[in-house]
């Protein structure tokens, strides 16, 4: 018994062994409503070599077309949850630059970036869902308001690193992403006030 045991574990390793390797196929959903599949290697190979439109050191932030179009939607959760609609679209445009289709590196998605446990969370079921985007992400823009006692810079460390680093730090975490973001972010607001 134990010798049939030993031969299925050895062609089990064998058949795995021959397996090769996995891709995938990724779907990108463009601005213009078209979208351009790629293979996952060919997709990461893509965004490897390509720039965020918003540098750190060059941040000229103009509103798209597209910022008048979930006015309706900002200014309903604004008045729910008491968060200036101003920074609403400030932090929609650095963090998707309005495309609600889009997913990051580490999987936040829609307008405001919700990470899948944020949206679980805040109740979102379908992140690209506008509506649902925008009021997950101003929940959670109050919660963190409470959080940090009303602090922006805090606030923001806190939606972009996650609440947890900030108490960790005692303040922003020393991430370079949470860094460039804050700045990105009160110039974006400044701009539209």
């Amino acid at each position: 018994m134990r010798k049939l045991l030993n031969i299925q574990m050895l062609i089990v390793f064998s058949m795995a062994m021959q397996i090769q390797s996995v891709s995938a196929t990724v779907i990108e959903f463009n601005n213009d409503g078209s979208t351009t599949i790629y293979k996952s290697l060919d997709y990461i190979q893509k965004k490897r070599h390509q720039k965020h439109p918003y540098t750190a050191k060059s941040f000229n932030y103009t509103p798209p077309k597209e910022v008048n179009s979930y006015d309706s939607i900002i200014l309903k959760y604004s008045k729910k949850y008491n968060v200036d609609p101003l920074l609403i679209k400030a932090v929609i445009a650095v963090e998707s630059s309005y495309n609600p289709k889009i997913v990051s590196h580490a999987g936040a998605r829609g307008l405001m970036q919700l990470m899948p446990d944020t949206a679980k969370r805040f109740n979102v079921s379908n992140s690209f869902d506008p509506d649902q985007n925008i009021r997950g992400g101003t929940k959670y823009l109050r919660f963190l308001h409470k959080r940090f006692n009303g602090d922006i810079k805090l606030i923001l460390a806190g939606y972009n690193a996650g609440e947890g680093a900030v108490q960790k730090y005692n303040g922003v975490p020393p991430y370079k992403e949470t860094i460039k973001y804050i700045p990105k972010v009160l110039k974006a607001y400044k701009k539209l006030k």
